[in-house]
Parts: structure tokens; C-alpha cells; sequence
């Protein structure tokens, strides 16, 4: 571990915009801190937010307390509006009191306008409309750029306590799951905010990007973090596993009964069968004695999360094996026993309510309509079902401008014509492809397949050229450069033809 530490260290030194980072196999991890996020805080702490203002967690920074007090002295002429809009827009509990304001302060722009669409936003952040500018006048009137540069030190201590456990819990994560195939764009960014009622974990999930936001917590909410990015990378695999997933939906049924379920995992099935998977996970890297770890896996399923003993007994079988978890998804989702489970789940008495600390369910990952058909068609082919893959890539091409979908669908619809051995239609696909996205990870597969099909033509100087442009694409993943390397070494050695 001493190169983590080191590393961890070095980000400390860093830390002029208060953030932390640490890449992975599936993108960029970020802990920072955020002034849209702070600011929205603030205001709802001026007009009239006090949940868990009695928790003796607040003193541990004093932040919260010290920013209302100076807001309380400040002459603010928006106030009044402010704590209207507030009291208007109040939910039935302070934690989605507080959650709609988190979903507006992660996707609104920054200061000093705050600008959000809310016609392209999340019902939660459609019903806060005029919040932002309302808000721009409070940052202006209240002059929360003073009291944010004030607030710095406490946010910095925070982090400070954060930053090794999470570096560490993201590689461990990262490490069961043996990722190597890139994120396709993909960040997972956690935000800590002390204005808010301590012990809240909250999680979104927004087209490319996976937000955590925690408030101040009476333990480092570590495990909390690590199931958030386990979540994220498993995300996309649901999509493009629909289908098998769906074939389990009988099981859902018996969730609805759990009282502790959050309604999140009760209607979307999807979003609960990767919660399992997480919890079953957590279980196999928990130190522990086998009846600690049991106890784990009891205790979730009582809470709802009811495929969690299933993917448990399953997941020694993947730790055998050689491949991405990734890889191992469908075939965990198809060897899931329907009657097995509910024969089992006789036995669970489920739990009347939730722990103690307040972790609210990601929302389900949004992606657009092309990109939805896109990610199921990537799962079609990787189950071998040529033709549905066939037909969504082709959707795809129809559906959209977006660079990147156009290239990764050009892509898969050339591993198909790989696949039924269309060479030339294999050609033209994988060019177009690399038209579309030429410095990703699709961009440069795309230079190794045109290599091994000029390799296949007889010219083994083109399919070199091919094979180096792939081990310069900016974007190429590390088993692409594997295999060009392989390639170069093969041609050199070697002039007869490869298939590709």
C-alpha cells in the first residue's frame, strides 16, 4: 500500500481546488468539494432549513452553525422570497427535503447565475423552478463568495479525513471487479457538504455522470462510497443485460413485501438485482469470519435486497476465474435459481425498518434513447444474439448525431460482418467507426481490425501501420495495445496471413 499513501499524499499537496482524485481502469474518481452545492445549502439553511441542527456532529467542524449565524447578521433583501419559496417547496421529509435541493445543486451551472434548464432536468429539479434565480441574488446579496473562501478550511479537514480510506476502497472495488475496458466517458464524483443534516448518503446517477454527496457522518461513510462506484460500474451492465435480468422478474413480487425497501429498489427491478450484486460483494471482501460475513448477507436479505445469498454462493465461481466481472455478469444473472430463491425466501423474516444512517438508493442511470438501444445491442452481441444486435446498431444509426454512439455502433456493426466473415463490409465499418471517434478506445479496436484485415489482403506493411496507429490512439484501452503489440511482433516475425 505504500504507493496509494504516496500517491494520497501527493494529491493533498494539490488540493488548490479543494479535490481529490484518483484514476481507475473505469474513469476518473474525483472528491471535491462544490461552491453551487454550498450555496444552495446556505440558502435553504437561511430560509428556514434546520434538520439535524440538535446532532452533535455539527460542532466537529462548527461550519453550519458558523454560516447561519453570519448569514442571520447579514441585511439580505431577497430573504423574505427566499424563505417563501422554501416553505412552498417544503416534502413531506427532511431527507427529500433536502434531496430535491442536493439534485439542483449538481446539476445547476456555478455562480454567479446558477443556470439550469429545467425542462431537460429531473422531476425533482422541474419543481424548482425560479430557485435559480432566486439563488443569484442570494449569493449576491448574502456574499457567499466570502463566506465559501471562509468556509475552505473546514471543507479541507474533511477531505483530509476521507482521502486514503477512499483512494483504497475505489482500487479494492476496482480490483474484484478486474476492470480494464475504460468507461466510454463515464466519472464518478463524490461531493462533501457540511450544511446538511449529518449522516446522509446521497447518490445520482445522470447520463455519463455518478455523484455520491455526504454530509458529516459519525464514521467515514467508506463502505457507503465504495458500493456507490460498485454500482456505477455495474449500471450499464443491467442495461445491456435487460433481457436476461428480466427473465428473474418473477422474484420481484416477494421484494414488495419488504417494509424496509426503499420504493426505489421495489419499482425497478434492475436497480435492485445490482444492489444484491453489491451487498454480495461487500460481503466477500468484508474482514471477518465466515459467521460475520453470513451475518451480513442475513441481515441484507432481511432488509430486502433479496438475491443477496444467491450472488454470494455464485461469486466464489467467478473468484476462480480468470475474466472481468464484466464478463461474468450474464452468466451470474442466468445461473440465478427462481424457484431456488423463493423456496429460500419462505425462510426471511423481513426487517421493519432501515439502519439508522440515511442512504438514499441511486436513481436510475439515464441515458438517451439511442444510447439505451445501443447499450442493449453491445449486450445482444456479447450473448451471441447476432441478430438483435444487428438490428439496434442499425437503430442507432438512425437515431442520432452523437459522435460517440455513432462510432461504437458503426464498431459493433463491424464485429459483426467480422463475425459472418463480410470482409469488405467489415472494412467499411470499422473506417467509419474511426471517422466518428478516432482518439477512443472504439478508435483504436478500429486500427487493429483494419490491420488484420490487410493482413488478410496480403498487405502485412498496411496492417503494421495499422497495428502502431493503435498503440498511438489516445484513447486505446490496455488489452488493445496488448494485442497490437502481439500483432506487430507476429507480423514481423512471420508474413502469413492472419484471420482477424
Amino acid at each position: 500500500m505504500q504507493f496509494v499513501r504516496c500517491f494520497a499524499i501527493a494529491l493533498l499537496l494539490a488540493v488548490a481546488s479543494l479535490g481529490l482524485r484518483a484514476q481507475t481502469s473505469t474513469g476518473e474518481a474525483q472528491f471535491s468539494t462544490s461552491i453551487t452545492l454550498f450555496s444552495t445549502l446556505a440558502a435553504i439553511n437561511a430560509a428556514g432549513y434546520d434538520a439535524g441542527m440538535d446532532s452533535p456532529l455539527n460542532e466537529r467542524y462548527k461550519v453550519r452553525s458558523q454560516i447561519r449565524e453570519a448569514l442571520a447578521q447579514r441585511n439580505i433583501p431577497c430573504l423574505p422570497e427566499l424563505k417563501a419559496f422554501y416553505k412552498e417547496h417544503r416534502k413531506a421529509t427532511d431527507t427529500a427535503d433536502l434531496s430535491q435541493y442536493i439534485s439542483f445543486g449538481l446539476l445547476a451551472g456555478g455562480p454567479p447565475n446558477f443556470a439550469v434548464n429545467t425542462a431537460d432536468m429531473p422531476p425533482d429539479v422541474q419543481s424548482l423552478a425560479g430557485f435559480s434565480d432566486l439563488l443569484a441574488r442570494f449569493y449576491k446579496e448574502a456574499n457567499l463568495e466570502e463566506l465559501w473562501k471562509r468556509a475552505q478550511p473546514a471543507y479541507l479537514a474533511a477531505i483530509a479525513e476521507y482521502q486514503d480510506p477512499v483512494i483504497n476502497a475505489i482500487f479494492e472495488a476496482d480490483g474484484y471487479l478486474r476492470n480494464t475496458s475504460g468507461s466510454l466517458g463515464r466519472s464518478f464524483q463524490i461531493y462533501i457538504d457540511l450544511l446538511g443534516a449529518p449522516d446522509q448518503v446521497q447518490v445520482r446517477s445522470y447520463r455519463n455522470d455518478y455523484f455520491v454527496v455526504i454530509t458529516p457522518t459519525s464514521s467515514p461513510a467508506i463502505d457507503e462510497i465504495r458500493d456507490a462506484y460498485l454500482s456505477y460500474v455495474l449500471d450499464p451492465l443491467s442495461f445491456r443485460y435487460a433481457n436476461a435480468i428480466n427473465q428473474k422478474k418473477a422474484l420481484q413480487r416477494i421484494a414488495q413485501d419488504a417494509p424496509a425497501l426503499d420504493l426505489a429498489y421495489k419499482d425497478d427491478f434492475s436497480l435492485l438485482v445490482n444492489k444484491c450484486i453489491v451487498k454480495a460483494i461487500d460481503s466477500r471482501l468484508m474482514h471477518g469470519s465466515a459467521a460475520q460475513k453470513q451475518a451480513f448477507i442475513d441481515n441484507a436479505m432481511r432488509q430486502g435486497f433479496i438475491l443477496t445469498a444467491a450472488v454470494a454462493e455464485l461469486l466464489p465461481e467467478y473468484e476462480k476465474s480468470q475474466d472481468a466481472f464484466r464478463v461474468f455478469y450474464p452468466d451470474l444473472i442466468a445461473k440465478i435459481d427462481v424457484k431456488k430463491e423463493e423456496k429460500r425466501l419462505k425462510n426471511v423474516e423481513f426487517a421493519q425498518s432501515a439502519p439508522a444512517r440515511i442512504i438514499a438508493p441511486p436513481a436510475k442511470l439515464q441515458l438517451d434513447p439511442a444510447e439505451e438501444v445501443l447499450v442493449a445491442a453491445e449486450g445482444s452481441f456479447q450473448q451471441h444474439d447476432i441478430v438483435n444486435a444487428e438490428k439496434g446498431f442499425k437503430k442507432v444509426l438512425q437515431q442520432t448525431t452523437n459522435a460517440d454512439l455513432l462510432g461504437r455502433a458503426y464498431y459493433g456493426l463491424g464485429l459483426i460482418a467480422l463475425e459472418e466473415k463480410r470482409w469488405d463490409d467489415a472494412l467499411s465499418l470499422f473506417q467509419r467507426a474511426l471517422q466518428a471517434t478516432p482518439k477512443s478506445a472504439i478508435g483504436a479496436w478500429s486500427h487493429y481490425y483494419l490491420g488484420q484485415l490487410d493482413l488478410k489482403a496480403g498487405n502485412a506493411a498496411q496492417a503494421q501501420a495499422e497495428f502502431k496507429m493503435t498503440l498511438a490512439t489516445e484513447g486505446a484501452s490496455a488489452r488493445a495495445r496488448q494485442a497490437a503489440e502481439e500483432a506487430l511482433q507476429a507480423t514481423s516475425s512471420s508474413s502469413g496471413d492472419q484471420k482477424p
